[in-house]
Formats: C-alpha cells, sequence, structure tokens
C-alpha cells in the first residue's frame, strides 16, 4: 500500500488499510464493515494510528525529513506497520523478546531495511536494558504507543526516560489507551479473576498470565496527566472518548445493577434480568489520546 499523504513506501497492513484515508463518504461504509470484521485489539490498533496520524502537529513532524518514530511497548508492530508510510524510520521497542522477533521478521519480510522500521528488546526501566537504545538518545521526533500504557507499572517513571533519554526538544509523545471508567474495571476485574480461577482449576499458576496490567480497566485521565506533566511536557492535551469500540461481554462479568441505558452500552433498555445467565451485552469500550510535547 502506498499512502498517498505519506512517503510512498510500500507497506503492505491488510486490505482495510485502503481505506485508511477516508478519501470520500461512499467509501466510509465500507472502511465501517471491514473494520468491524477486526478483532477489538486489531480495530484498537487501527483506529489509534488513523488518531494519530489526523493530528497535525504530530502528521507534520512524522512526515519530515528523516523524521525517527519511537513505537513503544510496540509488540509484533502493528502500530508501527499503518504509520511507516508516513515516516522515514521507525524503532520499536518491547520487553517481550518474542515480539521483537516477529517485529524484525515482518519488517525484514516484507523489504524493509533495520533504518527504516527495526525493534529491540529492552526495558527503559532497567539501565543495563536502556543502553540498548543508546544510538537513538536524543534523536526521535515522536513516541508513540498505543495500547501499551495500561500495562506499566509506573507511567511517571516510563514517561520521563522516553521524554528525557529519547525525544528531541519540539518532540511530540501520544499516548493511545483505553480509558478507565468504572463500569470497564469492573468488567476487567471481573475478567482477571475469572482467569485466575480457571488457572487455579486447571493446575497452572497465575505467572503463566503474560500480559499483566497494571492499570485493570484502563488508564485514567488524570493519571495520564500527571505523568506527562511530572515528565516536563507542555502542550499537553487529553481527548476523551476519541473512539469507542463495540465488544461482546459475558453477562456475568457486568458490574451489579448493571443496566444498558448506562453509558458505555450500545444496546437499549435492558437490565441484567432481562439478559440470560449466558449471555452477552455489547459495551462500548471507551479509549483516550494524550499528547504533550517537550519544550
Amino acid at each position: 500500500m502506498s499512502d498517498p499523504n505519506g512517503k510512498g513506501k510500500e507497506i503492505y497492513v491488510s486490505s482495510l488499510a485502503e481505506h485508511d484515508s477516508d478519501s470520500d463518504s461512499s467509501s466510509s461504509s465500507d472502511y465501517e464493515s471491514a473494520r468491524q470484521s477486526l478483532s477489538p485489539f486489531a480495530q484498537a490498533q487501527l483506529l489509534a494510528a488513523r488518531s494519530i496520524s489526523e493530528y497535525q502537529q504530530i502528521s507534520s513532524t512524522l512526515l519530515a525529513k528523516d523524521a525517527i518514530l519511537l513505537d513503544f511497548a510496540c509488540g509484533t508492530g502493528p502500530l508501527s506497520q499503518r504509520l511507516a508510510s508516513r515516516v522515514d524510520s521507525i524503532l520499536g521497542i518491547d520487553v517481550d523478546a518474542a515480539a521483537v522477533q516477529q517485529y524484525n521478521t515482518r519488517a525484514r519480510n516484507q523489504g524493509l531495511a533495520e533504518d527504516e522500521m527495526c525493534a529491540i528488546h529492552c526495558d527503559i526501566l532497567t539501565e543495563e536494558s536502556l543502553v540498548r537504545g543508546k544510538a537513538w538518545f536524543g534523536k526521535v521526533d515522536v513516541v508513540a504507543s498505543a495500547m501499551g500504557y495500561h500495562h506499566l507499572q509506573d507511567m511517571a517513571a516510563a514517561t520521563k526516560i522516553l521524554v528525557d533519554r529519547f525525544l528531541k526538544v519540539d518532540g511530540w509523545i501520544v499516548v493511545v489507551d483505553l480509558m478507565h471508567t468504572p463500569y470497564t474495571s469492573t468488567i476487567f476485574a471481573n475478567a482477571k479473576k475469572a482467569t485466575a480461577r480457571h488457572l487455579d482449576q486447571s493446575g497452572h499458576g497465575h505467572d503463566h498470565l503474560h500480559h499483566h496490567s497494571h492499570h485493570v480497566g484502563g488508564i485514567k485521565t488524570e493519571d495520564i496527566r500527571r505523568a506527562f506533566m511530572s515528565a516536563g511536557l507542555g502542550c499537553v492535551d487529553i481527548f476523551e472518548h476519541v473512539f469507542d469500540i463495540s465488544v461482546m461481554v459475558p453477562r456475568r462479568l457486568l458490574p451489579e445493577g448493571y443496566s444498558s441505558n448506562e453509558a458505555g452500552s450500545s444496546s437499549s433498555g435492558h437490565t441484567l434480568s432481562a439478559i440470560p445467565d449466558g449471555g452477552k451485552v455489547e459495551v462500548l469500550l471507551p479509549f483516550l489520546f494524550a499528547v504533550g510535547k517537550k519544550l
């Protein structure tokens, strides 16, 4: 796929990518239909990439000559893949070595050179691991993270390191992640308990939970704002409900007394008593967009 608004790189993501630019209204229904066929995580990555690329200051920064994007908590690279056509160079960072290997294999298989897209296995909160990223210290124009910040035990410490060590002056950091609300907190806490019970019953310990989240139910707006401010960022702005994703949630995971009339439901007028014990409810998960500039 060659992005008409980007650098002209040929990056294959998926058939959905051709609709990313929303070039005309006639394609919007096709785009929406295709998006909803993706998993919730894939939808979140897609919409995160669109939100980032549509933020004017970040878009213009990425399009500048020799710009570098740092994809923090990159995983196997879904965000990097979607932004690759818009920036000259991307560095991915993740604590999961297997994910980093998949990231790099995918980039090489697509014909991208290491200076165009590569990832390193690095825990930025550990000094001996952080040195693996030394070549990029002070050279990054934009730090972006999609669906990774809620896994951080210390958002403020991680943000400060990304800003102090990697980001250029006048560079930007942007985070897109699940937004914490009372109902998301309850749903994810109940899901976590159910998973733990299943592991106990099957004879497996809790250490086998690979994706441990320190912010169950998403990120609180005040916490991400505090992390950005403590890192000395300026021009901080946070947008709540930048997009919402519909998911089917088992009735047993919903808060007591939940009604689909409350915020977070795309259904209308049903109480839990009207839903079978084994049934599911359609719920809208909200996402936030936080951005700040290194002054």
